[in-house]
């Protein structure tokens, strides 16, 4: 069984009609890339997986490790393990770094208090953890974040998804702005998430670089998946990958 599936999921803004029909899987322990250009539908489909797009304006199902979340608010879909690194890294940029880093815990505890989200005693990954993945945080630990550099903030993006209890990763765009050198960084870490026994679902623009670390691939075009398949069939997919990602 798949850890993540979306079945017929459509979804609307006002009068436009985002996504049609769109069905995945993801598997457990692989890295699963969604490509396609600006406006294809890439992140309103993570934000129908994550519960941030509101039910009346979304149909379809969304299944996560055999349970149904379709309708489920964001923070009860955090608390079943899926962390949401969205576009633009949105750090706060007047708190330091390890600020950041303890929002999630500080978030969680208060929800459980509260009964506002699905009970958990789950942890996230300890700060420790995260500085061995991304050591250049541990370097910046009291800097305010608003001071770092877009691959550090990425970095701390990630990071702090990673210190809620994860068991799959939405990546969103994170390559976006990066020099090639700290793309590769931010490369290296997502392979060693994975290998450290987390499921990655990616997000990029970047086909070329997402692909080269995926396992498997899902192409979107206006809102309906256009491609499905391994990442090594769409890179010997040649019209494919011209037609709809341009490259």
């Amino acid at each position: 069984m798949s850890l993540l599936e979306l079945s017929g999921v459509d979804a609307h803004y006002g009068e436009s009609h985002i996504l049609r029909g769109v069905s995945m899987s993801v598997e457990e322990g692989e890295i699963c890339t969604l490509l396609g250009r600006n406006g294809a539908g890439k992140t309103t489909t993570l934000r129908c997986i994550a519960g941030a797009t509101p039910p009346e304006v979304r149909s379809g199902s969304v299944e996560f490790a055999g349970t149904e979340v379709t309708s489920d608010a964001p923070e009860d879909i955090a608390a079943r393990g899926i962390s949401l690194v969205p576009e633009e890294r949105r750090v706060f940029p007047n708190l330091t770094v390890a600020e950041n880093l303890r929002l999630p815990e500080v978030s969680r505890n208060a929800s459980n208090r509260l009964g506002r989200s699905v009970a958990t005693t789950r942890e996230g990954m300890a700060l420790e953890e995260v500085y061995d993945y991304f050591p250049r945080l541990e370097e910046r630990t009291k800097q305010r974040a608003g001071t770092l550099s877009g691959g550090e903030q990425q970095m701390l993006a990630i990071g702090r998804a990673l210190r809620q209890p994860t068991d799959l990763l939405l990546l969103d765009e994170p390559y976006e702005g990066l020099a090639p050198q700290i793309i590769e960084s931010v490369e290296a870490a997502i392979q060693r998430i994975r290998e450290d026994g987390k499921t990655i679902l990616l997000v990029e623009q970047n086909a070329v670089a997402a692909t080269k670390i995926a396992d498997s691939a899902y192409v979107v075009d206006q809102g309906e998946v256009v491609f499905e398949g391994t990442a090594d069939e769409l890179e010997a997919d040649e019209e494919t990958r011209q037609r709809y990602l341009g490259v």
